[in-house]
């Protein structure tokens, strides 16, 4: 078998349950369901979840079981001390434990307007609810245990990048590079390590969409788009521009390469955009504002920070100083220089990815309200983590051909 064609179908299969359960459980905070049912849901996620752990079908892939059970019971253990993981992320499941209805936030509309609650309400909040549920499931809230079901959500798309890989070493590479660049924003409540991962499968599942000829694993891999396209967009608001981001470099690649439009694949990925275009409608039309449109003229802003030579240098300093982001680029860099004739349409692809991605994060930081420096010492390192993943994983999966190869002649 070429390695370079190599997929664990199981792990994928195995992937795509956990993550179905994932998303019906918000579906079922969506349409008010019964409590008992959405129990019952989450004990069919934490079984098919404990599965890999005991199943022989899984025994190879020990090191990942022993990761997973570390990463939970650091975040067990672990306070949330951040502050945005505390007010935004981990208050919406607090909502919802209390109020046992998502849309409870609706019922305020006596109250004074208030930009705080604007912000937490307007936020997506798929992890919010599988948080609220296994609270209500235990019957106390707290800001510790609670978060522990991220890791559960991240184990989907860590899965399936993994399923690429047949060697031990590349995989257990991957595994420790993911966890020494964002290891802690998996325990500590943020959604950045979240849709850093959702994004890297997003980007590596579209190019294998384009390159997969039998029509049966085609098919799967939808299946697992459309669910992985629905959950980064119901984690943050991040994640839509994402999936869009996706889109945009799907379109061109493909344009480029195959001379047409992929309709399949742009008709399921508009069908994942359903459940948060109907989320983003609920907020709009009652009247809550968005974080960006809170103060004063969002383009007007832009443009004046653009024309100001000192935040223009104050976004190079950050830049420039993120260690991450710098490295990771480097790593890629080296990688593309080697194999790119290999690989000219994956390179292409995740490229168009990085910088169409990378120039949203700019226009973001030149169009937040608050101050601009504040704004990039509080989460500039963070913001990055999603394109330094990328690059990191995509320098690996450059690797794995040759390093196959290498292996086998030697052994």
């Amino acid at each position: 078998m070429i390695v370079n064609n190599y997929i664990n179908w199981n792990l994928i299969k195995y992937a795509s349950v956990l993550s179905f359960l994932i998303i019906f459980n918000y579906l079922l905070w969506s349409f008010n369901s019964w409590q008992i049912i959405k129990f019952i849901n989450f004990f069919l996620l934490l079984g098919t979840f404990i599965f890999f752990f005991i199943s022989k079908k899984f025994n190879d892939y020990w090191y990942l079981k022993i990761i997973i059970l570390l990463l939970l019971i650091i975040c067990l253990g672990t306070p949330t001390i951040s502050a945005d993981a505390r007010l935004l992320y981990l208050f919406s499941g607090k909502i919802l434990f209390y109020e046992s209805n998502l849309y409870s936030f609706l019922d305020n509309f006596n109250l004074p307007a208030d930009n705080f609650f604007d912000v937490v309400n307007s936020r997506p909040k798929l992890p919010a609810t599988l948080s609220a549920t296994f609270a209500q499931i235990v019957g106390y809230w707290n800001e510790i245990f609670p978060k522990s079901t991220n890791v559960i959500i991240i184990f989907p798309p860590i899965i399936f990048l993994i399923s690429f890989f047949k060697d031990k070493v590349l995989i257990m590479l991957w595994l420790f590079l993911m966890l020494f660049f964002s290891g802690k924003l998996f325990i500590m409540g943020m959604m950045e390590g979240i849709i850093a991962i959702y994004f890297i499968s997003s980007i590596l599942i579209t190019y294998k969409i384009s390159i997969t000829k039998v029509q049966s694993e085609k098919k799967l891999l939808y299946f697992v788009m459309f669910l992985f396209f629905t959950t980064l967009s119901l984690c943050k608001n991040e994640g839509t521009i994402m999936i869009l981001v996706i889109l945009l470099s799907s379109i061109f690649i493909n344009f480029i390469y195959e001379k047409k439009i992929n309709f399949n694949f742009l008709f399921i990925a508009l069908i994942s955009l359903i459940p948060i275009l109907y989320w983003k409608y609920i907020i709009i039309s009652n009247n809550i504002k968005f974080e960006y449109l809170q103060s004063g003229d969002t383009i007007g802003r832009i443009l004046e920070r653009l024309t100001k030579t000192e935040d223009l240098l104050v976004i190079l300093f950050f830049l420039a100083t993120n260690e991450k982001l710098v490295l990771s680029l480097i790593i890629f860099i080296f990688f593309v220089l080697r194999y790119f004739n290999k690989n000219k349409k994956l390179i292409f692809f995740v490229s168009t990815n990085f910088l169409l991605y990378f120039s949203v994060i700019i226009i973001g930081f030149f169009a937040t309200p608050r101050d601009l420096l504040a704004q990039l010492e509080a989460s500039s390192s963070r913001t990055f983590i999603p394109l330094v993943l990328m690059l990191i994983y995509f320098s690996i999966f450059l690797t794995k051909n040759d390093y196959f190869f290498k292996v086998n002649k030697s052994s």
